[in-house]
């Protein structure tokens, strides 16, 4: 479970008053539940995520992820367990080096070998990992990222990300940059990933057909505070347009 509890977070301010964001937030996440995060911008929901990763330090509040106080870990080693992809598709992987080689290093997150010894995969095995994506990935394995398309950027950082079996899966509006066509393509490949590996997720997104489609649970931020939160269930009652009335209300 991952527990946030009384969390606060203020940002300085040099024309007044500091700027509350979070005060007292506490949310509990279940193992495996897949959440989507929703709200305007400024809401919150990026900070979550960087609070949750070790980003940026919280004013005060704790994070846990089972009995683990996370907010004594410093970010780097936060990434043993929290697995993050981003807005942009250039921050998941290394442009510069092959889509063997980043899935090569993402099979041994967190040991001390160097790139001859991560190569050792088998072309078989990193081909497994690539099957079923639409985005052809799998004959593009010698090829240096920087040479992909944005999708498959994307694809990979989703890949890479969920090798490594993280404790928690952080999705910061990772289909944001991409086509509507491959935003779909990519969300498809995200449901398998976290289904198949029951994985803690927490998914920030403003395109709400997906935040509807996905996921077994969605929250719905604003000026830090949680405004709605249901469960999968309920979610599956709810069409664009409530959620848009509820937007026209959070105002």
């Amino acid at each position: 479970m991952l527990n946030i509890q009384n969390l606060s977070k203020s940002f300085p301010n040099p024309y007044g008053p500091e700027n509350k964001l979070f005060e007292n937030l506490s949310l509990k996440i279940n193992k495996g539940e897949f959440v989507s995060i929703i709200g305007s911008n400024g809401t919150g929901k990026s900070t979550l995520l960087n609070i949750i990763s070790g980003v940026i330090k919280e004013t005060s509040g704790n994070v846990y992820l089972e009995d683990l106080d996370l907010t004594s870990l410093p970010e780097h080693k936060r990434t043993q367990i929290i697995s993050r992809v981003f807005q942009n598709p250039s921050h998941g992987s290394c442009p510069s080096m092959t889509v063997r080689e980043n899935l090569s290093l993402a099979l041994n997150k967190g040991k001390l070998l160097n790139l001859k010894k991560c190569l050792r995969h088998k072309t078989e095995r990193l081909e497994d990992l690539l099957k079923d994506i639409s985005l052809d990935l799998k004959k593009h394995l010698d090829v240096q990222v920087k040479y992909l398309s944005g999708g498959q950027r994307q694809a990979l950082s989703l890949v890479m990300a969920g090798v490594s079996k993280p404790e928690v899966l952080l999705l910061d509006e990772h289909t944001a940059a991409l086509d509507p066509k491959t935003s779909n393509e990519v969300m498809e490949l995200t449901n398998k990933i976290v289904c198949e590996n029951n994985m803690t997720t927490l998914m920030v997104t403003h395109n709400l057909k997906h935040a509807l489609e996905y996921g077994n649970r969605l929250i719905m931020l604003h000026k830090g505070e949680i405004v709605l939160d249901v469960d999968e269930d309920t979610k599956k009652r709810l069409t664009i347009d409530n959620i848009l009335k509820k937007f026209e209300y959070a105002v």
